[in-house]
C-alpha cells in the first residue's frame, strides 16, 4: 500500500469521524474512496481527506447532507455566498 493513501480506519482516526459514517458517505456518494487495495478495503487520498474536512465544516454550520452534496458538486462556489451563510 502506498504512503499516499489512508485506510478507512486511518481516515476515521485522523478526522474523528466513525468508520460507519465513512461507509455511509460512500454509500450515498458523498465521499467515495480513490481506490481499493487487493483485499477490497477502501483507500483515501489527500483529496478525499480535504473533501471530508469540507463536509465536516459544512455539517457543523448546519447544512444537511443533501445540501452539502449539492454544494460540493456545484462547479462554481461563490466565496461571498459561503461567507454570508457562515455569518448568518
Amino acid at each position: 500500500m502506498s504512503n499516499n493513501f489512508l485506510t478507512i480506519g486511518q481516515l476515521a482516526k485522523r478526522t474523528g469521524v466513525t468508520i460507519r459514517t465513512l461507509r455511509y458517505y460512500d454509500k450515498i456518494g458523498l465521499l467515495q474512496p480513490s481506490d481499493y487495495n487487493e483485499g477490497g478495503h477502501r483507500l483515501y487520498s489527500f483529496k478525499e481527506l480535504q473533501r471530508l474536512q469540507q463536509i465536516q465544516s459544512l455539517k457543523f454550520i448546519g447544512f444537511s447532507l443533501k445540501d452539502i452534496s449539492d454544494f460540493l458538486v456545484a462547479e462554481q462556489i461563490e466565496k461571498r455566498d459561503i461567507t454570508h451563510t457562515i455569518m448568518f
